[in-house]
């Protein structure tokens, strides 16, 4: 009975929640060995004109806003308020010129059953999936985008209100942050679907960086000139789209039957494709991005707890395992020959 009841307060738990569970999971190695078209010049250009008619709009409200934390927030609100409703994760489903793989022909249960988190796994019910895309040299899921503007805008929310109780920049980029971990370890992912997005928390951090520099940059984007708030500059996303985004090197770690059957999965289908040239080709070049701050922040997080699931739970670990493993079986087979030779 109480297993019943635990399931059940579990259940309605993870239906509350969803809700500030922004997007969707991934699965950027389906991608190992193909190369997408770059899609930044027209994210870039949907983007720009995009804030640019928005801000056009705001100049011609009755009553404008003035304030630019206000403005920012508005930005974002327009841009995305949550997964059901989104213009930017609209625009990039819906338009040709954008690349994405798997394309539409390949239905959402199809897509589930070819990814890393096919499979049921108790007590994670929901489990969306989001097409990946290529931006600059970054191959990522279209929900970070949903991170990047919904959890950008929180953090970017948070950090404005712990500047005004008096911290300094980097006090209130660290307490942001370390929000954004706690809630990924207890709440968002454990909670929801068994997966620590490291991915998720990248984007957020970038949605946030590029919140603070709208407006408030050095230079900013946006600045208000003759009573009107225009865009001075133009945004290249590829500024804040890091090799953080890709799950594939970025990777998740997992909790209870999430993890088994994931880590199951990469063993056996993606050891010998990590080795492929085009694969170490598309990391070398992320290894030349420099880690960012959250990225920093969430290493020093889990030094504190003396663990570090990420890395054991990175494809490179698990191959390497897997080769160690091989080569113990082929010792014990060798030497069970001999015996039965003496």
């Amino acid at each position: 009975m109480k297993k019943v009841v635990f399931i059940l307060f579990l259940a309605i738990l993870i239906l509350c929640v969803l809700p500030v569970a922004y997007c969707a999971e991934t699965d950027q190695y389906l991608t190992w060995g193909i190369e997408l078209k770059d899609s930044a010049d027209e994210l870039n250009r949907y983007f720009n004109e995009e804030l640019s008619n928005y801000l056009e709009e705001v100049n011609n409200r009755a009553k404008p806003i003035e304030d630019p934390e206000e403005l920012t927030v508005a930005i974002y609100y327009h841009f995305f308020q949550f997964l059901g409703w989104s213009r930017v994760r609209t625009f990039i489903r819906n338009d040709p010129q954008i690349e994405k793989f798997p394309d539409f022909s390949v239905g959402k249960q199809t897509y589930l059953k070819m990814s890393i988190h096919r499979g049921f796994a108790f007590p994670y019910f929901f489990l969306p999936m989001a097409r990946t895309i290529r931006v600059g040299d970054i191959y990522f899921g279209i929900d970070k985008m949903c991170h990047f503007l919904g959890f950008g805008r929180r953090y970017y929310q948070r950090y404005c209100r712990h500047l005004r109780e008096g911290y300094t920049e980097e006090e209130a980029m660290r307490k942001v942050v370390l929000w954004g971990i706690v809630h990924e370890d207890n709440l968002v992912g454990k909670l929801v679907d068994g997966i620590f997005s490291h991915g998720d928390l990248e984007a957020n951090f970038q949605g946030f960086c590029l919140a603070r520099d709208l407006c408030g940059g050095k230079p900013p984007y946006i600045e208000r000139i003759d009573g009107k708030w225009k865009l001075v500059r133009p945004i290249d996303l590829r500024n804040y789209i890091t090799p953080g985004f890709d799950e594939s090197y970025n990777n998740s770690h997992f909790w209870a039957m999430r993890k088994r059957i994931v880590l199951n999965i990469l063993e056996k289908k993606y050891c010998d494709k990590f080795y492929l040239p085009e694969v170490q080709k598309r990391f070398e070049t992320y290894k030349k991005y420099e880690p960012s701050f959250s990225q920093k922040m969430i290493q020093e997080y889990f030094e504190k707890k003396g663990k570090n699931p990420q890395q054991e739970q990175s494809i490179k670990s698990l191959c390497a395992k897997k080769k160690s493993s091989d080569g113990i079986d082929k010792k014990i087979h060798c030497t069970s020959q001999d015996n039965r030779q003496s």
